[in-house]
């Protein structure tokens, strides 16, 4: 088999042919930051932008690549578009929420769970099942869309229903709409857990970017910049979507901090780390496509090989570094948890409740129950089923099973080949 995008929708299509009307002349103009901080600005009906500006710079690292690299159709463009103003008009209703309430900076991230690992090795899966142990919340997507002001509860501690979530909903299911193979793939919507680059993306220092779009200099950039801002960024978001709320254990994820453990354990020195592991081959065939996927859906074009080879760089260097973190003592058995993504498809309730075990975290008889409940909804997605296959990522196999070898052997890691 090959990799096939397959057809595009009616409607990107008939914009991609001119035909989508003057809601896209917009789009097709150049992207101009000044430009975007305006309008940003009469968006959100705030100017105040406080006093750190560290994000300029790679907001125009990342609108130069777009415009020189990218090659984005008229759909991709007005969707890149909206990204770049809704982050800059989160900057400002966030700023304008702390400075209301200068509270928000005293609250505290107390041992947060975070998951971690290879990208499809059940990372999200993960992040959802422990998000239902007693007393625990994950940042919902809609939470991470739209942050200030902060979640509400009723006297219950329930979020009170808001504007901002069937908002957010079609926001997020575009994903789907611009390529609907992708429901196959990863689960979206407003109330499904959300990966921690999203709170990241107002300081325009984050992975969904590199994801979503053929932007090959950022993504250089983003490899090598300091990650501080950024992970201090994620916080304040935490602090903020807290602040309202009664007090709960926050379940956190992102593969991309198998990159970052230093920082991630500076800023959350007590936290609780869970590593899911899976054969480099299999992760890569499997990330390679969704992220094929989530570019198709914006991009005139993908060119398969060279993403097959840009993801080995980019989660080779992560597993390297986990490697190193668990050899060195970064991280301790009594800090980690480390999850085979066989294991894991095998018995995911007994997996979860080890983890809650090993960690003290409360767990209830109806535990099983409640996770064999959540994984019936929709399980091709939530277990990553969609076709991909090693032979289509133009790589030496054996090379690479060479490259990870060592890796594989620390884990105990059987392939799946």
């Amino acid at each position: 088999m090959s990799w096939e995008p397959g057809r595009r929708p009616a409607w990107v299509q008939h914009a991609i042919d001119g035909e989508g009307g003057p809601v896209y002349a917009l789009a097709a103009q150049p992207l101009v930051v000044e430009e975007l901080l305006a309008e940003a600005q009469v968006r959100a009906g705030l100017d105040d932008w406080g006093e750190a500006h560290e994000w300029l710079e790679p907001l125009r690292r990342f609108v130069d690549s777009v415009e020189a690299e990218a090659g984005l159709h008229i759909v991709g463009r007005w969707r890149v578009r909206e990204v770049i103003l809704r982050a800059l008009e989160n900057r400002l209703r966030i700023h304008h929420a702390v400075t209301l309430d200068p509270g928000v900076l005293d609250e505290r991230i107390v041992t947060p769970v975070i998951v971690t690992g290879s990208p499809r090795a059940g990372t999200s899966v993960m992040h959802e099942l422990l998000a239902l142990l007693p007393g625990t919340r994950a940042p919902l997507a809609w939470e991470y869309w739209w942050p200030a002001p902060p979640p509400r509860p009723d006297a219950d501690g329930v979020t009170i229903a808001d504007p901002r979530i069937p908002l957010a909903d079609r926001d997020v299911r575009l994903s789907a709409s611009l390529n609907p193979s992708f429901d196959g793939m990863h689960v979206q919507g407003a109330r499904v857990p959300r990966e921690d680059p999203s709170a990241m993306l107002m300081t325009f220092r984050s992975d969904v970017l590199a994801a979503h779009y053929p932007t090959p200099s950022y993504g250089a950039w983003l490899a090598m910049c300091d990650m501080r801002p950024a992970y201090e960024y994620h916080r304040l978001v935490l602090q903020l979507l807290q602040r309202l709320q009664p007090d709960r254990t926050w379940v956190l994820k992102a593969p991309s901090h198998l990159a970052h453990l230093p920082l991630l354990l500076d800023l959350y020195p007590d936290a609780r780390v869970v590593v899911c592991h899976r054969d480099p081959l299999a992760m890569i065939s499997s990330v390679t496509s969704l992220t094929a996927t989530l570019r198709w859906g914006h991009a005139e074009s993908v060119d398969y090989h060279a993403l097959a080879r840009e993801n080995m760089a980019q989660f080779g260097r992560n597993l390297d570094a986990v490697l190193a973190a668990r050899r060195s003592g970064l991280l301790t058995d009594e800090q980690v948890v480390d999850v085979r993504f066989d294991e894991f498809v095998r018995d995911q309730s007994g997996v979860v409740s080890s983890i809650a075990r090993h960690f003290g975290l409360p767990a209830d008889a109806r535990l099983g129950e409640r996770i064999a409940e959540h994984l019936g909804g929709e399980p091709a997605a939530k277990s990553g089923g969609h076709q991909h296959s090693i032979d289509d990522l133009g790589l030496d196999e054996s090379a690479e099973r060479r490259r990870f070898a060592d890796y594989m052997t620390y884990f105990r890691i059987p392939e799946e080949r």
